[in-house]
């Protein structure tokens, strides 16, 4: 009995120890990947990660509020943008849970007034609904009042009206068609049935409920100013990198002011730590049942039967987006973005792992997906962007010194990669400011390093026609078509230029 009893416990000792080294090795991983990320200014914020309910990597970087020197730390409250989609999902389904609702159901049947009667709330929820994103339908609706500002009671209206003009973008449950309005709704339906305010209700049967005790619902402009809420900041561009504070910026307004207090598609203000306690408030079937979050966390499937996949990677659900590849475990995940402010979720329930990371400067959020092949202990580097290096230098130094620099860091594989993307985006930002020879440089640059690509010579083409080289634009036109026929922004520019139809 003796040896059982000292077997049993070497084999205990034997598995704390393997899970430590794991949990030890993801987090080494996880600090340096971000260390790096921070070093190249591409992360601002604080990440947390867990494993079975215990916290393996927690750091904060950066800070808070620029003006005043204050960093951020584990208290900073973070805008979580569309993430707070993922607390609206939760709120209907708990009233599904209650009996309040059917998914099932259109959703005029609890709005008569709503214009579109085959939308069901499981449409919504999986952004199926044909609805167009916010943009489309308040944009009109600013021209004539710029300083009004939206929330979900102004929305029904704004529906019936754009209505009036325009058909869905597709019939529900056709395709998949992301929606913030769509979720906007859905928060006004929780306060009908619930008869509280959305706020309230998250906060007394979610936040409450989680132990999320610094989390809330914005409801007021004064709630930005508050003692631990990160200020939202971005660059100007790439080449220049100057830092700007979001809510000063006239360009984003839009989303900074006039739709700052719209709520159910976003709105919800958190710490990564009290992400972790919803996580693990999920899992343990403490906001919904096991199985009514195992049908949310299910691809939905459209009319013809295959399921929604808004992505090459990912299916959508209820709410929650889930990743296809299920060889390191079913992981769903979430994430958000305002001005100024990127923001991921990111579940395993397999393995019973979550990674937050808020951040409140903008950057490149694809970082945050690499990342999560750490949560199956694999390291992953981090590239900074050539492109970008090659703007700044081109920017800073001019041509000669941008492209012989370029050339030596091209062969630099293991800390430099260089993408169309960010070529592409480069060279928007140059045509924005007006450099000219810059703008040709990186576009010229493009299809030197890509010379097989449509996009590349489509950017060339663009950029050319844009500083009046109208010649050589049809040339790049016409070697895009010839490397994809099929590229119709290609054809309907090129006979914009030759004349063929008008401009």
């Amino acid at each position: 009995m003796r040896l059982i009893t000292v077997l049993v416990t070497i084999v205990i000792l034997t598995q704390a120890v393997t899970l430590n080294v794991s949990a030890q090795s993801i987090s080494q991983n996880f600090d340096r990947y971000y260390k790096a990320l921070y070093h190249d200014r591409e992360m601002n914020g604080n990440i947390a990660v867990a494993e079975k309910g215990r916290v393996i990597y927690q750091q904060t970087f950066g800070l808070r509020d620029e003006a005043n020197q204050k960093p951020n730390n584990e208290q900073t409250q973070f805008e979580l943008a569309s993430i707070s989609k993922l607390f609206t999902a939760t709120a209907i389904l708990q009233l599904k849970e209650q009996g309040l609702l059917d998914l099932d159901t259109p959703f005029a049947h609890y709005f008569p007034e709503f214009p579109y009667p085959t939308i069901t709330v499981r449409h919504l929820l999986a952004h199926t609904s044909g609805l167009p994103d916010i943009e489309s339908v308040i944009d009109p609706l600013l021209t004539a009042n710029p300083d009004k500002q939206f929330t979900i009671h102004d929305d029904l209206q704004n529906v019936l009206l754009y209505s009036r003009n325009h058909d869905l973008k597709f019939q529900p449950g056709e395709q998949w068609g992301y929606s913030s309005l769509g979720y906007h709704l859905l928060g006004l339906l929780v306060e009908k049935l619930s008869a509280q305010t959305l706020a309230n209700y998250t906060r007394d049967h979610i936040f409450k409920v989680a132990g999320m005790a610094h989390s809330y619902v914005q409801t007021s402009m004064a709630q930005k100013s508050e003692a631990n809420r990160a200020k939202n900041y971005q660059y100007n561009n790439h080449f220049e990198m100057k830092l700007q504070w979001a809510d000063t910026l006239s360009d984003w307004r839009e989303w900074t002011y006039n739709l700052a207090l719209e709520t159910g598609g976003g709105g919800i203000i958190s710490t990564t730590e009290d992400m972790l306690r919803f996580d693990k408030a999920l899992k343990a079937g403490k906001l919904i049942k096991q199985k009514t979050f195992e049908e949310a966390c299910t691809p939905y499937r459209l009319n013809n039967g295959q399921p929604a996949q808004p992505f090459d990677l990912t299916y959508c659900g209820l709410g929650w987006f889930i990743f296809k590849d299920t060889s390191c475990g079913k992981i769903i995940w979430g994430s958000g973005a305002n001005p100024g402010t990127i923001s991921f979720f990111a579940s395993n329930i397999n393995k019973n792992q979550c990674m937050i990371v808020l951040r409140n400067r903008k950057c490149n959020s694809f970082n945050d997906l690499k990342a999560l092949d750490m949560l199956c202990g694999k390291a992953v580097p981090y590239h900074s962007s050539l492109a970008f290096t090659y703007a700044q230098d081109l920017y800073k130094n001019g041509r000669v010194y941008a492209d012989d620099r370029l050339e030596k860091l091209c062969t630099d594989t293991t800390n430099y990669i260089i993408t169309e993307s960010d070529l592409n985006r480069a060279s928007l930002e140059f045509r924005r400011a007006g450099l000219k020879s810059q703008a040709l440089a990186i576009a010229e640059t493009h299809i030197k390093l890509f010379p097989k690509s449509t996009g590349a010579f489509k950017d060339y083409a663009l950029t050319l026609a844009e500083y009046g080289q109208k010649e050589k634009a049809i040339t790049a036109y016409q070697k895009a078509l010839e490397l994809n026929p099929n590229d119709h922004e290609s054809g309907d520019a090129l006979n914009k230029l030759t004349g063929k139809t008008k401009p």
